[in-house]
């Protein structure tokens, strides 16, 4: 295997990850988003090319700094369950139905 084609099979896991990332930041600003495939390191007796390590490291920090966002999404939210939970626990009612609030209107 040249090293083109090494290159050009890392620069396209790179750029699938960086998607991945890409989708949990949409998630986190409430976009819309796809789901994401398992990601596995390609299976080449190569390793990354070395001008690639830098864009590997900036991507690596991006996924857990995403990471740590949407962990702290999380547990906002579950907060904010827990609250309304008890709410409807003190005040001993819950809606009659689904609520929903325009909020684009």
């Amino acid at each position: 295997m040249n090293e083109n084609s090494v290159r050009a099979i890392w620069e396209a896991e790179l750029d699938r990850l960086e998607l991945d990332v890409l989708r949990a930041e949409r998630l986190l600003k409430g976009l819309n988003t796809l789901s994401a495939e398992p990601w596995t390191p390609p299976s080449i007796p190569h390793s990354i090319p070395g001008d690639l390590v830098e864009r590997a490291q900036a991507l690596l920090d991006r996924q857990q700094q995403t990471t740590a966002e949407l962990g702290r999404a999380l547990t906002s939210a579950q907060k904010q369950i827990a609250y309304g939970d008890r709410v409807t626990d003190a005040v001993g009612l819950g809606p009659a139905g689904p609520v929903y609030l325009d909020i684009d209107a």
